[in-house]
């Protein structure tokens, strides 16, 4: 089932990614001159990066392995300690190596001794 793409093939997967990957791209910026979004599409699309961000982190925040895998919302999950922590050191310091520090030394404390 799982068979390996011949060479043909497997130059054509490539060239056609490469081609749509490019048009794609590059579309926005030849007709980003002359295309003009309205007001509320820009301000939704400013969040964007928020909502990406999110829903790459908080599955992998809450997602509990082992033999009985679900979502973990304890407040012993040592993950869940770290985003507090390091959302808690944004928040007052706007400072992003720090938030880093901070997350990773909360999250290090719990595992360590939850």
């Amino acid at each position: 089932m799982n068979e390996p793409l011949s060479g043909l093939a497997l130059a054509t997967v490539i060239v056609g990614l490469a081609l749509s990957t490019f048009l794609t791209r590059t579309s926005f910026l030849i007709a980003g001159a002359r295309l003009r979004l309205g007001q509320r599409v820009e301000a939704a699309l400013r969040y964007a990066p928020v909502c990406t961000l999110t829903a790459i982190i908080v599955p992998n925040v809450l997602a509990q392995g082992g033999l009985h895998p679900g979502l973990d919302f304890s407040p012993l999950n040592p993950r869940i300690l770290g985003v507090l922590a390091a959302a808690l050191w944004l928040s007052w310091s706007r400072n992003i190596v720090g938030c880093l520090a901070a997350g990773m030394a909360a999250y290090s404390l719990a595992r360590l001794y939850l």
